[in-house]
């Protein structure tokens, strides 16, 4: 019958499994955790689960990690070790610290203290070996009831940013198009239409040698230029309204409500200051496109006899609200509107993203307010309400 080890031997033989544990780890040949804890080292492992969760894990697209109470990185899956650039043998026993900018130091050690209060998440920047800075969200969630270990979830948003400065780009190409479309609309068709009334005017003074059957048509035909002229200067004026560059949103915003209000029956409250100072180029024309979809959005599916529009400066930022009393958008519906709704929507949530804002929709069978909050330098004027339609 064998003795009993001795103490030091136990302690020599715990600390060599425990080494050959992290090292297997490190090596990728284990899936486990390993966490200190006040007895010492807790190894969990992710085999004999019901579900194959190192499988799952290790297949993900975002990075995962598990973090020791210092910040250190205990586990790590592939696509966590492709995005810092760095093998799994050097990330294992880092703390994920090391491998962010240092300009995120201190928002890294702030997001992993909040995460013990339950989670965190924020956006940093990951700095790689090759000297490249990777922007990323970090989610962090606490694993561990005494809160000893950590996990977090950092997702790549390199394709993320390239979509929104892609689609940035797109819509100043389609503002300085319709800016062109516009300005032709009024030079040219315009000018045209201009001298085929001045020739139908000449010969309206003939009128008096053509058959009466001729000078009605002459008549018409002078009608009909009047008519075609004031709906293309109304075409010009919605894909870029002259008064927008000429004079700023306020005077804008007013000539467009009118006009809104007069075509679509929808008796509509403009509150806005009466006197606004200007605001850069690109935020007047966020706003702008922002009030004309939902009001268009208002007109063909709301079923509402009135809406409100206010534009406001308040604690410093731009406040814009257009409600409704239609008949709301389906929950359905809504759920799925940041990934999914029109075109309209999603570029007007990132008109406003790409200015510093932020857009929120709230939505019942009792109507829908949508709105918009931009930080601006200035402080802003009380404006009147006004009444149209």
């Amino acid at each position: 019958m064998a003795g009993k080890r001795p103490a030091s031997e136990k302690s020599a033989h715990g600390m060599s499994e425990a080494e050959e544990t992290i090292r297997a780890i490190r090596d990728g040949h284990v899936d486990a955790f390993v966490v200190s804890e006040p007895e010492g080292h807790r190894v969990y492992t992710m085999q004999g689960a019901d579900l194959p969760y190192s499988v799952l894990v290790e297949r993900m697209q975002q990075g995962a990690a598990m973090l020791d109470d210092r910040g250190c990185i205990l586990y790590c899956n592939a696509s966590l070790t492709n995005l810092l650039g760095v093998p799994r043998e050097k990330v294992i026993g880092a703390a994920l610290q090391d491998f962010l900018a240092p300009k995120d130091h201190a928002s890294g050690q702030r997001l992993l203290s909040d995460a013990k209060r339950g989670s965190s998440e924020g956006e940093m920047n990951v700095a790689r070996p090759d000297g490249t800075r990777i922007a990323a969200h970090f989610s962090f969630t606490v694993l561990s009831r005494d809160k000893s270990a950590t996990g977090v979830l950092i997702t790549d948003l390199t394709a993320l940013k390239l979509q929104a400065e892609l689609t940035s780009r797109v819509q100043r190409l389609q503002d300085d198009e319709r800016r062109r479309i516009a300005r032709e609309l009024h030079d040219s068709i315009g000018q045209l239409l201009v001298a085929i009334g001045m020739n139908t005017a000449s010969i309206k003074m003939e009128s008096g040698q053509l058959s009466p059957e001729v000078a009605q048509l002459v008549d018409d035909n002078a009608r009909m230029v009047e008519e075609i002229s004031n709906e293309i200067r109304t075409m010009s004026h919605l894909l870029h309204p002259p008064l927008l560059d000429e004079v700023g949103l306020s005077s804008a915003i007013r000539w467009y409500i009118e006009g809104f209000a007069e075509r679509s029956k929808i008796e509509t409250v403009l509150d806005i200051p009466e006197k606004m100072d200007r605001l850069p180029q690109n935020m007047e024309i966020a706003v702008f496109r922002a009030v004309q979809e939902c009001l268009t959005n208002i007109h063909r599916h709301s079923g509402s006899s009135s809406c409100s529009v206010k534009i406001l400066r308040e604690d410093g930022n731009l406040l814009v609200e257009v409600k409704d009393s239609g008949r709301g958008i389906p929950q359905a519906k809504q759920l799925t509107l940041p990934a999914s709704g029109g075109v309209g929507l999603r570029g007007m949530q990132e008109r406003i993203r790409q200015i510093g804002g932020n857009m929120e929709i709230d939505s019942s069978p009792q109507g829908t307010v949508i709105t918009a909050r931009i930080p601006i330098p200035q402080t802003g004027n009380s404006g009147a309400q006004r009444r149209v339609g």
